[in-house]
């Protein structure tokens, strides 16, 4: 890791709300000729074993070392992947009426087709582990966050077969005794899911300068360019890309019941997501 400021050569950590587009992102900058980004290398189990917050820390920082060595040795690198490629979705479309879509990504080997010189930057992301580890993360990495409108987070979350829908984070909770505790007292799903949601929100306001922090609407819209807050080169990226926050599947959800719980004044979201933008959205599930 060559330390902060933007600089090819380094090692960034990209993390985000679950749901948010982050996978999205590292297939974006994969397009890019002197970037090179994972979805996921390091299991949550893996951290875990370390012991210890810091200990985590150093096991993230051995595996950009790695995969780093890996990379520029034989081109390749451990990731989530399908096919040996990283897709612009983890998850699959839904099996049915009524059925969670299914993550169909699993850990592998990527092979990149590009060449790659030792100033290459690697950017590895993870979104619940190194939210929970970015007070330490933000020490010796560059990081950054994508955030998505937090209706279609908790509309994506209802639909799709994970932790977070059922109102749990172990990824996240392992890092984050204050948020397993707070979980722990809150009985209903939908309440845990706005913590978590919240939660979020609350580590990247007070970790990350407001430049490192991508919203999901802009990076749709500029075709990936707004990634530039990780590589410069993004801003070359003019990618067509279709938002998905009013995604048809979202329909036959209880929409009043999320949009009521989130649309209250001073919420963690308010900066990016003020409460006129859940009502556009409900607006737009229902065109």
């Amino acid at each position: 890791m060559n330390g902060h400021g933007g600089v090819p050569g380094e090692d960034v950590i990209l993390t985000g709300i679950a749901r948010s587009g982050t996978t999205l992102a590292c297939t974006l900058l994969n397009r890019l000729p002197g970037c090179v980004a994972l979805h996921e290398p390091m299991s949550p189990a893996l951290l875990r074993e370390a012991g210890s917050r810091a200990a985590a820390v150093d096991r993230i920082a051995g595996c950009f070392a790695a995969q780093r060595q890996s990379l520029l040795a034989r081109g390749e690198a451990e990731s989530r992947s399908i096919d040996g490629r990283i897709p612009d979705n983890p998850y699959g479309d839904a099996g049915g009426e009524g059925r969670l879509r299914r993550s169909i990504v699993r850990p592998g080997i990527v092979r990149f087709d590009k060449p790659l010189d030792p100033g290459f930057r690697l950017v590895i992301k993870h979104p619940s582990c190194f939210t929970a580890l970015l007070d330490l993360l933000v020490d010796r990495f560059r990081c950054v966050a994508i955030v998505r409108h937090p209706l279609a987070v908790l509309l994506s979350w209802q639909t799709t077969a994970a932790n977070w829908n059922d109102g749990r984070q172990p990824a996240a909770e392992a890092f984050d005794d204050d948020l397993r505790r707070r979980l722990d007292g809150i009985p209903d799903v939908l309440g845990r899911q706005l913590e978590m949601v919240g939660w979020s929100f609350r580590q990247y306001t007070r970790f990350l300068p407001s430049r490192a922090v991508v919203r999901y609407e802009d990076l749709i819209g500029s075709g990936g360019a707004a990634l530039a807050a990780i590589d410069p080169a993004a801003t070359t990226l003019r990618v067509p890309l279709e938002e998905r926050n009013a995604n048809p599947l979202y329909r036959g959800l209880d929409i009043d019941r999320l949009a009521d719980r989130l649309a209250g004044e001073g919420t963690p979201w308010g900066p990016w997501y003020p409460p006129e933008t859940v009502w556009a959205l409900v607006s737009a599930l229902r065109a």
